[in-house]
């Protein structure tokens, strides 16, 4: 109970300080709301003086900083961070509406990426030496150093420029008045298909490493080699012996970076124009979008701590031997 306890205020004092964190970050940032909807100084847009001053009022902007904070303060209670700048909507509609586009590719992505990064890291392991794993590593490597934005540039041009396989940019096909609700599925699918691989591919390299270094250790491991002197078959003592026990250690790590992948997305959905969280905070960073900055990156936080939480809490679950040993901790 006392390292729940402690666990619990650690999680505390780290959203406390992400909350002040998350006031001050977006008006250290230069230029201002005002000075973006003027479009600055080589902008044919003229703004007097005095309209600057009004839009200032409009928006509370001229309040003193404590003031600020405190509203700032008074809306994280009351969930309500205000009306958006640039979209003229309050924040949590205006994220509401793009969240699941952006669940959609940070699932799939995710999904896919550690069913295939863990699967070829445990066979390069077990084949290793040999040229399956050299062909995996070097293979792997070459991906990690392709930057993901041009990673996404390369399939953007080759499968809907050159080839014209996939959409462009966008969720969803314009003005689409699909007769069924698979055409509709199947347009949305083919939208997301290129943001997904991008994804998908760019995080394949670091899972795949870590699997094969902790399968490299785990294959050898005394009850893999008591396995196979048993006459177990090799596919069964891969997967059901040697992978539990690898991927283990790694479940934090995982559920770590899946929390980070709802940030991640934010090249990817440029790239391709899809209408997500990572899309959305690039346009509110750039619009100097305050309350919309604020609401995003409180959003982002409680997805990463709320996965660390998740799991602290179940890992104990999964290894016997952090239970066994907090349960004497605790005696």
């Amino acid at each position: 109970m006392r390292i729940i306890s402690k666990q619990l205020a650690a999680y505390f004092a780290v959203l406390l300080f992400v909350l002040l964190l998350n006031f001050w970050l977006p008006r250290l940032l230069p230029g201002g709301p005002v000075e973006f909807i003027a479009g600055g100084e080589d902008s044919a847009i003229f703004m007097s003086e005095a309209h600057k001053e009004a839009l200032l009022a409009y928006y509370r902007l001229d309040d003193s900083i404590w003031q600020q904070f405190m509203t700032y303060v008074k809306g994280l209670f009351a969930l309500d961070f205000g009306m958006s700048f640039s979209f003229k909507a309050p924040v949590t509609e205006v994220i509401a509406a793009r969240l699941p586009w952006t669940l959609l590719i940070v699932g799939l992505s995710t999904l896919l990426s550690i069913v295939i990064g863990l699967t070829i890291g445990l066979v390069s392991a077990w084949k290793h030496p040999g040229r399956v794993d050299r062909g995996s590593f070097v293979g792997m490597l070459t991906i990690s150093a392709v930057p993901e934005f041009l990673l996404g540039m390369l399939m953007l041009l080759l499968f809907s420029v050159e080839w014209n396989w996939f959409p462009l940019g966008g969720a969803e096909t314009p003005f689409l008045r699909p007769e069924h609700l698979w055409d509709r599925i199947a347009d949305i699918a083919r939208h997301a298909f290129l943001p997904v691989m991008t994804l998908t591919i760019a995080n394949l390299a670091s899972l795949y490493l870590l699997m094969r270094n902790e399968a490299s250790r785990v294959r050898g491991e005394p009850y893999i080699e008591f396995a196979l002197a048993k006459g177990i078959s090799e596919s069964r003592v891969l997967f059901h012996h040697a992978a539990r026990n690898a991927a283990l250690p790694l479940f934090t790590i995982i559920v770590m970076r899946i929390g980070g992948l709802v940030a991640g997305s934010v090249l990817a959905e440029t790239v391709f124009a899809y209408p997500g969280i990572g899309r959305l905070l690039q346009e509110a960073i750039h619009a100097r979008d305050y309350p919309l900055l604020h609401g995003l990156f409180l959003l982002m936080t409680i997805a990463v701590l709320c996965l660390n939480a998740l799991a602290d809490g179940l890992y104990p679950y999964l290894d016997p031997r952090i239970r066994q040993g907090r349960k004497r901790g605790a005696a």
